[in-house]
């Protein structure tokens, strides 16, 4: 199998061409969620490409999903995507220890990033 890398790029009026870098569509909504239940945090991305998203737990510094792979021997912890553009971190039977701040965060060159807080009650 061949790596195949797919770059967006635009055209000004005057023809020049630049690549697309991916950007947020949406800022990460802050969460509020009952112990017990289900926290789903979204991140939004538009034009990803051939960039990786990430989400991390801020406080620990801990990767938790890297793509559609999970990182963090968590079995409460999943990934969800829609079309390369919504990805939603899942996090089952949520605990009071779960509440802080998390990270979705972009590989580009400087790393783009954008948290969101779940509370727990």
């Amino acid at each position: 199998l061949s790596n195949i890398a797919t770059t967006c790029c635009t055209c000004d009026s005057f023809g020049t061409v630049g690549a697309v870098d991916p950007k947020f569509s949406a800022p990460i909504a802050n969460v509020t969620v009952p112990v017990g239940r289900e926290g789903v945090m979204t991140c939004t991305v538009h034009d990803l490409y051939k960039y990786k998203v990430a989400w991390l737990r801020v406080d620990t510094q801990t990767i938790l999903t890297i793509e559609t792979l999970v990182i963090t021997k968590s079995e409460r912890i999943s990934i969800t995507h829609t079309e390369q553009r919504i990805w939603q971190l899942r996090i089952k039977d949520i605990r009071e220890s779960d509440k802080g701040w998390y990270m979705c965060q972009i590989n580009t060159d400087p790393m783009k990033s954008q948290m969101g807080y779940l509370d727990v009650v």
